[in-house]
């Protein structure tokens, strides 16, 4: 396998392609990763969709869970992170460091929030209360201004709802949404994230 593997249904795996990723303040490549086909792409889906009913029913303090345990994992890899993050997407050094940054304190956030029903009516004519329940499968298609940051954006809230996710980052910028793929295959159940290029 390269050395970055697209996440599929908790497994690292090829593409059947390959792209490389140009560092803009060189103008060369720095790294070759995995292209998805659309065969792979399905897959991806279909691994969501099959993790979605264990995972939505997972109590939400072990959702909650996960979310602080990618958060540390962040925080863990910071400087790899934050390296790459400036060779890809060509931020100075100390603004990838930032985005990791930031990126470990949303988590820490979205970790702090709560799903609680909520009771509309209680009285002798009835009981209503709204529950929320989980969805499904998210895809969530990300920028390439904050790759780390805003792919912690969607899959912090969807998995903490009980939602399954299928990641695609933009094909300028996919090496550390790959990254985060490892650290997401540590942490959750397969199928749960799935971070395709």
């Amino acid at each position: 396998m390269s050395e970055y593997g697209m996440l599929i249904g908790g497994a690292l795996v090829d593409g059947e392609m390959t792209m490389e990723v140009v560092n803009p303040a060189t103008g060369q490549p720095f790294a070759t990763v995995p292209r998805a086909s659309a065969a792979q792409a399905d897959a991806a889906i279909a691994a969501a969709k099959a993790a979605v009913p264990g995972w939505g029913a997972t109590p939400f303090e072990q959702r909650r869970a996960a979310i602080v345990a990618l958060a540390d994992a962040v925080a863990a890899n910071r400087d790899e992170l934050a390296r790459v993050l400036t060779m890809e997407q060509g931020k100075p050094l100390p603004e990838a460091q930032g985005e990791v940054a930031w990126t470990e304190g949303y988590l820490r956030h979205y970790a702090t929030l709560d799903l609680p029903d909520r009771v509309i009516q209680d009285d002798e004519a009835g009981y209503v209360a709204v529950r929320h329940k989980p969805l499904g499968v998210v895809v969530g298609i990300i920028a390439w201004n904050f790759p780390l940051l805003v792919a912690c954006w969607k899959i912090a809230p969807a998995v903490l709802a009980g939602n399954a996710i299928v990641l695609k980052p933009a094909p300028t910028t996919p090496v550390t949404a790959l990254l985060l793929g490892r650290l997401c295959q540590a942490i959750f159940p397969a199928g749960v994230v799935n971070i395709i290029t």
